[in-house]
């Protein structure tokens, strides 16, 4: 059996929460301790401040949070009295020494820190110079070659590469020791009249205007060589030459027999006046004869009026077909495109062809047959005059099973009877 505790420990009343009111065991600080406490911050290094700072938003952390229960030390005499305060003592113990441990460790660490911190300062420094005397040589090495291509140059060009160099700006960068800048070819400033471009218009431009004048030229030349032929021609009329028949220039031939004959040209008057008066009177008569026609067919009936159309549509399709000749050959000329009122349409297709022999009569029994002489060539002259009969067939044999055959098809019995008579 253990002991019973002594002097047990009662625990802390709990205080409530009010709105608006501040706990009691919050302590206040003043203004002029917050005033020393900033200096002291200000006269710390950078180090400690930012330490002191996160110790101090742990703090603030842990002050913000509000339990209701007062925090209180632990003594001795309570810790060996109680097991559970006894630990709860050691882990406060260990937490101190753990913490104290790394607030050394980091002051420890942090001449080294800095030492680092300045060494890599010092190798950016002398990378940063470094690069500085790359750019400085490529930017000799650019004028140097561009000295050599101003050396063909007029003055001029010269004096605006200079203010061009005056106005420009030198470009820096802090990249790897590895990186090499690129090759710039510094622009050349050509004038305009030593430009290929501009050259080349100037050129398409003149040729174009080249063109024109040799246009315009022969144009003119036409015009003179016209007027001089117009002054010769007339030159020749005025002067009474005669004209060559053969010259394309010369004008057309002009009858100028009028007054020589005048009782022959006024008989040929006559005439031509009486075929003239002719052609108008029959004019003037088909007119009426075709107003007529149209009266008469106006009054007509309806029945007559068709009757007499079909009546005329059959006597335009009667034609005069020509007869064939012996043995000539037959060309059907199609059903298609027979109403159209092209000549070819209305040509006598009856007719011999030219390869054909017009009379084949006249011509020895055995040359009358249809491609004589060919590898085409027939035993025979045409159908008319040929029995193609096969004499060898089963039908032409006199048999019972033919005969009873030929009594059982339709128009082959002898006897006749009425379709109206009924058989009993």
């Amino acid at each position: 059996m253990s002991a019973p505790r002594s002097n047990p420990r009662l625990p802390a009343p709990v205080k409530r929460y009010r709105a608006g009111q501040a706990p009691t065991n919050v302590q206040e600080s003043s203004d002029e301790e917050e005033e020393d406490e900033q200096q002291e911050q200000q006269q710390e290094p950078p180090s400690i401040q930012r330490r002191d700072h996160a110790s101090q938003a742990i703090q603030f952390a842990q002050k913000e949070v509000i339990t209701g229960v007062e925090q209180v030390a632990i003594s001795d005499q309570d810790a060996a009295s109680d097991r559970r305060l006894r630990r709860l003592k050691e882990a406060q113990e260990a937490r101190a020494d753990e913490s104290g441990r790394r607030r050394r460790r980091f002051e420890e660490d942090e001449p080294a820190a800095a030492q680092e911190e300045s060494e890599d300062e010092d190798e950016i420094a002398a990378q940063r110079q470094r690069m500085k005397q790359k750019a400085l040589e490529l930017r000799k090495a650019q004028e140097a070659e561009s000295s050599r291509l101003q050396e063909a140059m007029p003055i001029e060009e010269e004096e605006e590469d200079e203010e061009e160099e005056e106005g420009s700006t030198e470009y820096e960068t802090d990249s790897s020791e590895d990186y090499v800048a690129p090759k710039l070819i510094k622009p050349v400033f050509i004038p305009k009249d030593r430009r290929a471009t501009v050259m080349e218009k100037e050129r398409i431009a003149e040729a174009e205007e080249a063109a024109e004048r040799q246009r315009l030229e022969r144009l003119e030349q036409r015009k003179v060589e016209s007027h001089q032929l117009l002054a010769d021609q007339l030159k020749k009329d005025v002067m009474g030459e005669e004209i060559d028949p053969d010259s394309a220039a010369g004008p057309p031939d002009v009858d100028d027999t009028d007054g020589v004959d005048e009782e022959a040209e006024f008989e040929a008057w006559k005439i031509r006046e009486l075929l003239r008066i002719k052609r108008d009177k029959e004019e003037r008569i088909a007119r009426d004869r075709e107003r007529e026609e149209i009266e008469r067919r106006r009054e007509m009936p309806e029945e007559e009026r068709l009757k007499e159309d079909l009546e005329r549509a059959r006597e335009s399709r009667k034609k005069e077909r020509s007869k064939h000749q012996f043995m000539q050959k037959y060309y059907h000329k199609g059903a298609f495109y027979q109403d159209n009122d092209d000549e070819i349409f209305k040509r006598d297709y009856e007719v011999a062809t030219e390869s054909e022999i017009n009379k084949k009569e006249m011509l020895p029994e055995v040359m009358q047959v249809k491609k004589f002489g060919m590898a085409g060539q027939t035993k025979y002259k045409h159908l008319a005059a040929e029995d193609t009969t096969d004499k060898t067939s089963a039908w032409m044999q006199k048999s019972d099973v033919n005969r009873r055959t030929m009594k059982r098809m339709g128009g082959m019995k002898d006897e006749f009877e009425h379709r109206n008579k009924r058989r009993r």
